[in-house]
């Protein structure tokens, strides 16, 4: 191989890259994006305004969407992502958090 890999579409494709480069800097940002699949936003609720907000963020994200020429705001919630990219690997979270702890 030449050079870290661009792509990274397996397990054994992550557990090379620490056999290849060892514990670095590139190998703790690749497994802190493949902890980053495991939650994911969804739509809430809409609000009346910004402070009706349900909790803090990051569990929660308030943004405000134009539609139609009217603007709302609307509340995302952070929830568990079954189909994260850390899942379909066979990875769990404590196996990531582990290697990025080793970095």
């Amino acid at each position: 191989m030449r050079g870290f890999p661009k792509v990274l579409n397996s397990r054994q494709d992550y557990e090379n890259i620490i056999s290849d480069f060892g514990y670095t800097a590139k190998v703790k940002r690749a497994y802190e994006g493949l902890l980053n699949t495991a939650e994911k936003y969804e739509f809430d609720k809409e609000l009346a305004a910004e402070s009706d907000r349900t909790g803090p963020a990051p569990e929660y994200k308030v943004m405000t969407q134009e539609e139609e020429g009217t603007e709302k705001i609307v509340q995302y919630k952070l929830v568990n992502n079954p189909d994260g990219k850390i899942f379909k690997l066979g990875f769990t979270i404590g196996e990531v958090e582990e290697v990025i702890a080793q970095c």
